[in-house]
């Protein structure tokens, strides 16, 4: 079968180089790339045109952030299955085949599949098997820290991180918000457990596969943004995310983590960022109403399910 890859990029021109370079020594032979290339100004899209001729590659005129990006490479691929792979990352040679069999053997309703990412710089040491719903209503990296001889088997999970996972279409398709697949709005950051949670919201599932292994540098293009700009987006995305998928009884108990991120971002934002937030809360409460037109679970369902404990 034909797996799309979509592959974002800004600014990243050696770690993407990599990354094609795994990709092109995938033991799957049908495989769609597509490269997005967010403006970037290192020469990255003209070395993807040099080296790679036979990557789809889509220039874009600015940084559209990560979740749009993502967007754009998901309407230009053909497979009923597309993955997404960060571009600091390299996959195992048997990467894609792996997800390949999964798919073949997936029920109906599972939506969404999660590779084993493990450190780059430690590859005996996993970065993440997906994405657990947190107590305080946020996300984490599930099993991030633990030794890779610990890895789990394959099972069920809440959502994959989009760092490598794979979506079927049809889910993307049924879910799709006026802000795209992933929400636009988010531009980076808590973009892949609002669609993870929409998608168990209108009744689909996801299942992590440890045969699929990608090493990943981690956060190679978030820390040039630098601790400050971090802090506000990924508390105005929280709220987002909360705001459009929570149950009203979750948002209120998660409330005191919120209270203290809001501190963080009047702190390191100041005005501005103030602004952007009451934005967030806007648009978010209007897409709430799509999500529920949308829903086939109960929020508390999920919730009830799916939240990890307090540790």
């Amino acid at each position: 079968m034909l797996l799309s890859v979509v592959v974002v990029n800004w600014n990243s021109i050696d770690d993407l180089r990599s990354c094609l370079r795994s990709l092109r020594s995938q033991t799957h032979e049908k495989l769609e790339i597509v490269v997005v290339d967010n403006g970037s100004s290192d020469g990255s899209a003209e070395m993807v045109a040099a080296e790679f001729p036979e990557v789809v590659l889509l220039r874009q005129r600015e940084n559209l952030g990560f979740a749009e990006g993502c967007n754009r490479g998901i309407e230009a691929s053909h497979g009923t299955w597309v993955a997404l792979l960060n571009n600091d990352a390299v996959a195992e040679p048997n990467w894609a085949r792996a997800l390949v069999a999964a798919i073949e053997r997936a029920p109906s309703e599972c939506g969404m599949l999660q590779s084993l990412l493990v450190y780059q710089q430690r590859p005996s040491v996993i970065n993440s098997t997906g994405i657990e719903l947190t107590y305080s209503g946020g996300g984490r990296d599930r099993d991030g820290g633990r030794p890779l001889a610990d890895a789990a088997p394959d099972e069920n999970i809440f959502c994959p991180t989009a760092g490598a996972a794979a979506y079927r279409r049809a889910m993307l398709d049924s879910i799709k918000l006026p802000q795209g697949y992933f929400d636009r709005d988010h531009f980076m950051y808590y973009e892949d457990l609002d669609l993870g949670w929409r998608a168990r919201l209108a009744g689909w599932s996801a299942r992590y596969v440890p045969a699929s292994v990608v090493l990943h540098r981690w956060h190679g293009s978030s820390d040039r943004h630098g601790r400050p700009w971090l802090v506000v987006i990924s508390c105005i995305n929280r709220v987002r995310t909360l705001l459009k998928n929570a149950s009203i009884g979750f948002i209120v108990r998660t409330s005191p983590r919120t209270m203290l991120e809001l501190t963080q971002l009047v702190w390191f934002g100041r005005a501005g960022a103030v602004a952007r937030l009451a934005k967030a809360l806007r648009e978010s409460a209007a897409v709430r109403s799509r999500v529920d037109a949308m829903m086939r679970v109960p929020r508390r369902t999920i919730e009830r399910k799916w939240t990890a404990d307090r540790s």
